[in-house]
């Protein structure tokens, strides 16, 4: 039994704050997560330390969350705003109050305060589960049957493993703060970031990055494919709603600095790629593995700075070449032991084979992570033969 203290809140010290969440494709105001705070002489304080204490029973963190969750209702349809909530659920709490009661009481508030289910955006938490993930789903189903959205909160960190977020299909993925943070510095995540956006795009989710703090972290947001930011960049979580274009400027600046970086970047590797197809127009007569390295060798001194490896493949994907590749010191060195390898495994391959062999021309690859170097790199290729294709490897 733990006494009533300042560590458990009374009911007329809490109230629910709104931090708001932007929408980088309107620029609006598009909700607002709503965060627990404790009202006391001493100013505004967060409840997450209360709801994270483990000694406090699951019954009082639900009492209090039930409390917030109802004032933020019934603020929510006094207004004349138009967005949605973003209310946290912890797995265990979802699961356990239905298959002890059968009820739902967010999906109940909802009704009593007459707020379109659309409206709710039902945000399952990080925490260790360890129950039945199909029941969990089948609950939540509840939830996006009745119109309500879902949301995987701190994807990247424990509860939200890939597996159940697979499971679970959220329409929005919110990103963990600290591996966005650890990106701008780490090519691993880096890498980790443009997987998050890669599986939002085939899950047909949308990307919420939270924590943007500076200019530069929601530059990075961009980056990633955020479709949604939130963090106190923009606000921290304020006791009343805002105006829903009340960051619209600020997110058009941030727009257009990264749109024009964008197309300059894009400019220059079009004016690489036209170069390359200048460089290798011709077609070659290649027959055997050393026609190959001869070829490349007469075209080395072509190449320019950024290049770190070549190599020419048959359309099979088998590669006919030795790897060439620009060591610590510029000059290039020959590795045999790659003739014969096979790339047909890499997804781009046949799709950008088919092009080239239809189109004859060269193509330019997205930006990716090297297997050998971990170092961000881009791959040019381009037909030079019957049947023939060089590759090009460039650090970015």
């Amino acid at each position: 039994m733990i006494a009533r203290d300042s560590i458990i809140p009374r009911e007329d010290e809490i109230a629910p704050f709104f931090q708001p969440i932007v929408s980088i494709q309107t620029q609006r105001i598009m909700g607002y997560e709503v965060l627990g705070r404790k009202l006391g002489q001493g100013g505004v304080s967060s409840l997450g330390p209360f709801f994270k204490n483990p000694a406090i029973p699951d019954d009082v963190h639900i009492a209090i969350d039930r409390v917030l969750r109802e004032r933020a209702f019934a603020k929510l349809a006094q207004s004349d705003i138009d967005c949605q909530l973003f209310v946290n659920l912890k797995p265990a709490w979802i699961y356990r109050v239905y298959h002890e009661t059968g009820r739902l009481p967010t999906l109940q508030l909802l009704e009593k305060y007459g707020i379109a289910p659309h409206r709710l955006v039902v945000e399952v938490t990080e925490e260790d589960f360890s129950g039945n993930l199909h029941e969990l789903k089948e609950v939540l189903e509840i939830y996006r049957g009745q119109g309500c959205t879902i949301a995987i909160d701190d994807v990247g960190s424990g509860f939200s493993s890939l597996d159940r977020i697979a499971m679970i299909q959220p329409k929005i993925m919110k990103i963990d703060l600290n591996i966005l943070k650890k990106s701008a510095h780490h090519d691993g995540y880096r890498a980790l970031m443009r997987s998050f956006s890669v599986v939002a795009e085939q899950m047909g989710a949308s990307l919420l990055v939270e924590g943007v703090e500076t200019r530069k972290e929601l530059q990075m947001a961009l980056h990633a494919g955020a479709r949604y930011v939130q963090g106190f960049l923009l606000s921290p979580a304020v006791p009343e709603f805002l105006g829903e274009r009340h960051f619209a400027d600020l997110l058009q600046q941030e727009i257009a600095d990264f749109r024009d970086g964008e197309m300059a970047k894009h400019r220059r590797l079009l004016s690489v790629e036209m170069s390359l197809n200048r460089l290798v127009s011709r077609s070659v007569d290649i027959g055997r593995a050393d026609d190959a390295d001869d070829t490349i060798e007469a075209f080395l001194p072509s190449v320019m700075d950024n290049g770190i490896r070549l190599y020419i493949c048959r359309e099979d994907g088998t590669q006919l070449s030795s790897n060439f590749y620009r060591g610590e010191n510029g000059v290039w060195a020959k590795d045999s032991l790659f003739r014969g390898a096979n790339w047909v495994w890499r997804p781009y391959f046949i799709p950008n084979i088919l092009t080239m062999k239809n189109q004859r021309i060269g193509m330019l690859s997205q930006a990716y992570t090297d297997l050998d170097t971990s170092s961000l790199i881009q791959t040019y290729s381009c037909p030079i033969g019957d049947g023939l294709y060089l590759f090009i490897d460039m650090s970015i």
